[in-house]
């Protein structure tokens, strides 16, 4: 067998694994929207914990992050600490007050628990298209990721294209077969895959490329690109990436109804802090692999890698995102790169496991069922869900196909949508004074979602805006927007009495033992 038949082997054995624990899972899912989504609400820590780092961590992790280190040097590094620290922090302190509520008052989805609290079902469908909207972005990257792996993992000859749209329909195979059930067994072998095939990936590359160690790279690097061991990105990039990544990425759908599946609050904390571990240590291997790729690409090593050939990836996959799975692929035995692209391809797949369902269920929960067929059965809605699915995927698939760019751009976007959430969340979840009625929240959370969509650089171009921003910079501006005008409408507007009868029952809720 050639190298490229050795790794698709191990590939596609991997995603056998998949399905069939996605056959298994449906084997005991119960026609419910609650099962279907979030396990009925009885996930232990381990499984709480490994379905919330897989499902943060995505081809943006495997593959994007060693892209950027590779071209913009250690800024990453001290970013990704800061903002998966503060993503762990987020879910310890507001996703336990979330799943407090939400098993409480029976919610499933954002949209779910903020119309209820602010007793508006104008806030309802809001929340949820702009949120199945904004996640196409995520869905995309994921479809980037699948299809640079399986085009170099199979030298070539299974072309991107293909290759995306395989890995995709393989994700959503085992989705259909056990909804979220099975995303969340599958994370379990995904987060730990993933995990292990990163460290291993940077631990052999280093060995091969830089024998000292780490002193030998850092000196390498300090020789031939000492600008990659510097800051290089201003303080509003960089406090914007992190809001985005970290409260952003949080309240996101894939990973709200996270604080919905533990079982308890135990289980949910301990989770916290696992992910603040798993996460921040990642970043890590991915450095030192980014790292040598940025001095093999200064100096070449004939006949293996020519110098300058991460400019040859992004001429020919439209981004740098090829990087990690080039490393892999050129310097380490065929069976070990299979496996390590299989990892990233676990990067990729649990979470756009979750973005499918997440997307399925606030558009099944919050505007068919409630909207289009009130009142069916739940097997109904199933499988509505499972069509969804499929829907969401050949629009992901579509937009991957056109090579979008960097997937740390991408994702950007979808995380800056997310952050617009923050201030209606707050509100909801620390209920100690009404700043926020449903006007303001209606009209700050739309007026948020707008400004960052127009001021974002790819999709301002389309509105022939003047001046556009990196989309953590357009997620700030957003979010000033969105808390100004929600907090000077809830001023000047008359709060309902259901609305501050509902606040008080939140109240005791949080507040009263």
């Amino acid at each position: 067998m050639e190298a490229w038949q050795i790794s698709l082997t191990v590939i596609f054995v991997y995603c056998i694994s998949v399905v069939v624990i996605g056959f298994l899972s449906g084997r005991v899912l119960k026609r419910s929207l609650e099962d279907f989504y979030v396990l009925s609400r009885r996930a232990g820590i381990l499984v709480t914990f490994l379905a919330t780092a897989a499902t943060y961590h995505s081809a943006f992790a495997f593959l994007t992050s060693v892209a950027t280190y590779a071209t913009t040097g250690v800024t990453f590094w001290v970013a990704s600490s800061a903002w998966t620290t503060g993503a762990a922090v987020f879910m310890y302190l507001a996703g336990t007050r979330l799943m407090k509520l939400g098993k409480a008052r029976g919610h499933i989805s954002p949209a779910d628990a903020l119309a209820d609290f602010y007793r508006s079902e104008v806030l309802r469908v809001l929340v949820a298209v702009v949120m199945a909207l904004f996640v196409i972005a995520y869905i995309v990257v994921q479809g980037v990721g699948l299809g640079l792996i399986m085009d170099i993992g199979s030298g070539g000859n299974i072309p991107y294209m293909w290759g995306s749209l395989i890995l995709m329909l393989v994700t959503t195979l085992y989705m259909i077969l056990g909804g979220l059930r099975a995303a969340y067994w599958t994370d379990v072998l995904q987060g730990v895959w993933m995990y292990i095939g990163v460290v291993i990936a940077g631990a052999l590359i280093l060995q091969r490329l830089a024998p000292g160690g780490v002193p030998e790279l850092m000196n390498q690097v300090r020789t031939l690109k000492p600008s990659l061991l510097t800051m290089n990105w201003d303080p509003l990039m960089m406090f914007g990436a992190i809001m985005i990544y970290a409260p952003g990425l949080m309240l996101l759908p894939h990973l709200w109804i996270k604080y919905y599946v533990a079982k308890d609050e135990k289980a949910l904390k301990a989770s916290a802090v696992g992910t603040a571990i798993y996460l921040s240590s990642y970043y890590i291997p991915t450095a030192l692999v980014g790292l040598a790729a940025a001095v093999v690409n200064a100096v070449g090593i004939p006949g293996v890698l020519e110098k300058g050939f991460i400019a040859a990836l992004t001429a020919k996959y439209g981004s740098s995102d090829a990087v990690m799975a080039v490393m892999i692929y050129t310097f380490l035995h065929p069976v070990l790169a299979g496996f390590l692209l299989a990892g990233a391809a676990a990067a990729a797949m649990s979470t756009l496991d979750s973005f499918l369902g997440a997307t399925s269920l606030i558009l099944v929960r919050d505007v068919y069922q409630r909207y289009v067929r009130p009142g069916r059965p739940e097997d109904e809605y199933v499988t509505v869900s499972r069509i969804f699915m499929l829907v969401w995927l050949l629009i992901g698939w579509y937009f991957a196909i056109l090579k979008p760019g960097l997937i740390f751009d991408v994702t950007s976007i979808a995380v800056a949508g997310g952050l617009q959430l923050l201030p209606l969340t707050l509100q909801m979840i620390i209920p100690k004074r009404k700043l926020i009625n449903k006007y303001g929240a209606i009209a700050g959370f739309a007026a948020g979602s707008v400004a960052v969509a127009l001021f974002t650089s790819q999709t301002g171009k389309y509105f022939r805006m003047p001046v556009t921003y990196h989309a953590a910079i357009a997620g700030l501006i957003g979010l000033t927007v969105n808390t100004v005008l929600a907090l000077l409408l809830s001023a000047v507007t008359k709060t309902t009495e259901e609305e501050k009868q509902v606040f008080e029952e939140y109240r005791k809720l949080l507040y009263v033992k």
